[in-house]
């Protein structure tokens, strides 16, 4: 399975220079832990950086400025994990394990950012393959124990 078969396409993204609690209230909004952070050129938005409800947290947290007077661009992360729509899976989980992140923007042939994967969306799709191979593993000893039943 490639990543852009199981990432998200409804990115949502901020600018850089953004203040911290419009970042905030449109994570709300959204209902999103995270949001990407982007700059726009001409052929298409590209990742910049992550910014996590745990990095507003901080922010609030040091105290020096009010939400509003603090820039996404103070707190992202910076040079994001960025996996491309035809990684294969495995690989991408391997690379975010590696960086310790939870989520990585996806891009697609010409760098442009198409999606998102986060480690709750492979867990949710490992978790369907898990409960379709239990399911099969099910019916085959339900099968068998008919079949002993059967048996003169």
């Amino acid at each position: 399975m490639k990543v852009g078969d199981l990432c998200r396409r409804d990115v949502v993204s901020v600018s850089a220079d953004a203040p911290l609690s419009a970042a905030a209230q449109l994570m709300c909004e959204q209902q999103v832990g995270a949001v990407i952070v982007t700059a726009a050129p001409a052929d298409g938005p590209i990742a910049v950086g992550v910014l996590t409800d745990r990095d507003i947290v901080r922010a609030q947290l040091e105290g020096t400025a009010a939400l509003s007077e603090i820039r996404v661009a103070d707190v992202m992360s910076r040079e994001p994990l960025v996996l491309t729509e035809d990684e294969q899976l495995d690989e991408a989980v391997r690379r975010m394990r590696v960086r310790g992140v939870r989520r990585a923007p996806v891009v697609g042939a010409g760098g442009a950012l198409t999606g998102i994967i986060s480690f709750d969306d492979v867990l949710a799709h490992i978790c369907a393959n898990l409960a379709t191979l239990a399911g099969l593993t099910g019916r085959q000893s339900r099968r068998q124990d008919d079949l002993t039943t059967y048996q003169i």
